[in-house]
């Protein structure tokens, strides 16, 4: 099967070619103002050296964070004009998941979005062997409740951590993943894509939305000024 995946969630625009599981190609540039067409961009490069054509893939894996929101937007929109207009199957794969799948020992995995105001996005994985167990469904929690509420000798991993490792620190049990390791892969993205289009088949193209968790800033001004919860209708 040949994969095309990308994600676009964090700061790193990041995309790959898989073909049974081997990594073919990747690429990844760390550049919030790189997503849009420098993506795109990067995608064509590997299909050239690859020497593979839009119409040879079997699969697109997009990952869908959470994350940035114009960034989301972005990763997603290719995904589903891709799918739409080259007839290919797309499928959305959680971002936090995807990055779970780059810690290397067994055990609970805890991987971590910076969220700003001293929140994060995080996911809560069980990892025994190549399957990830979910314990705890992605979503957007204060800092201070992850330190208190983490099952113990959970491993941390993210730009998260990496933001607020002082904080996360004050758990001894904690194991802290290296920053330089703590960037999503689109491999894991593919490779997720994958485990998930075997099991579940394809996501709707035309139903198939970012991973948002919060509302955007317009809309939080918005619930401001009239007076309705921050919070309202988002999972956070």
């Amino acid at each position: 099967m040949k994969i095309l995946a990308f994600d676009t969630a964090t700061m790193e625009t990041t995309c790959a070619l898989v073909e049974d599981e081997k990594v073919v190609a990747e690429a990844s540039v760390n550049s919030m103002a790189s997503h849009s067409e420098g993506l795109i961009n990067m995608i064509q490069n590997m299909l050239d050296r690859a020497d593979w054509a839009m119409e040879d893939l079997d699969l697109i894996a997009a990952g869908v964070g959470p994350g940035s929101f114009t960034g989301l937007r972005i990763s997603v929109v290719l995904a589903k004009v891709f799918a739409r207009s080259l007839n290919i199957p797309v499928v959305g794969v959680s971002t936090l998941k995807a990055l779970a799948r780059e810690v290397a020992t067994d055990g609970v995995v805890i991987p971590l979005f910076d969220a700003r105001r001293e929140r994060v996005y995080a996911g809560v994985f069980e990892k025994k062997g190549g399957e990830l167990l979910r314990l705890k469904k992605d979503d957007a929690y204060a800092v201070a409740s992850m330190i208190e509420e983490a099952p113990k000798g959970a491993v941390l991993i993210g730009d998260g951590l990496k933001k607020y490792r002082e904080a996360f620190s004050a758990r001894e049990d904690f194991i802290l993943y290296p920053d330089h390791l703590s960037r999503v892969s689109a491999a894991a993205i593919a490779l997720e894509g994958a485990a998930q289009f075997e099991a579940e088949g394809p996501s709707n193209p035309y139903a198939l939305e970012p991973n948002y968790l919060r509302p955007t800033q317009a809309m939080r001004e918005y619930r401001r000024k009239h007076g309705e919860s921050l919070d309202a209708g988002s999972d956070a």
